[in-house]
């Protein structure tokens, strides 16, 4: 793992992580990773800031301005895909300190945010393949724990 990381951090960095008081910085990497994903946001905010301007400025009427808005919000900007990436190697970094550190990692504030966020993009999957084809759903079978609560209700085998 550590190879992999030096590819982008320095060695002397990645050991420095994992020295003093690495209880306390999961969750400050998990609010960093937070702040770098609230930044994409604000950039696609001012961009689109701008896009409604330049129309209103080239005697675009408000729906003009809005569609401008819109557009120039949502479509996708260079650094978006380096922002993402390191927002998650931010996450992944808290994950790794918490295994580390013997922590529940379900109190791991970085797990708990990359698992919401790739619970979001797995249901959203879902949804889409339904709204396509019913039988498409077959492709997300259920784990086996999910279907042993299924089978027997939740409190478990009987």
């Amino acid at each position: 793992m550590s190879d992999r990381v030096t590819e982008y951090v320095a060695e002397e960095t990645w050991k420095r992580l994992f020295r003093r008081r690495r209880r306390r910085r999961c969750k400050l990497l998990a609010q960093t990773a937070g702040a770098v994903l609230a930044g994409k946001q604000m950039l696609h905010d001012l961009v689109g800031a701008i896009g409604a301007w330049l129309a209103r400025l080239l005697g675009g009427d408000r729906v003009v301005q809005s569609f401008a808005r819109q557009l120039a919000s949502n479509i996708p900007l260079p650094p978006d895909a380096k922002m993402v990436a390191t927002a998650r190697g931010l996450q992944v970094a808290g994950v790794l300190l918490c295994l580390f550190n013997g922590d529940d990692i379900r109190r791991c504030q970085c797990f708990i945010d990359l698992a919401l966020e790739e619970t979001k993009a797995q249901v959203k999957k879902i949804l889409l393949a339904a709204m396509e084809d019913w039988a498409a759903l077959a492709q997300f079978p259920a784990s086996p724990l999910v279907a042993e609560r299924g089978m027997y209700g939740s409190a478990g085998r009987p």
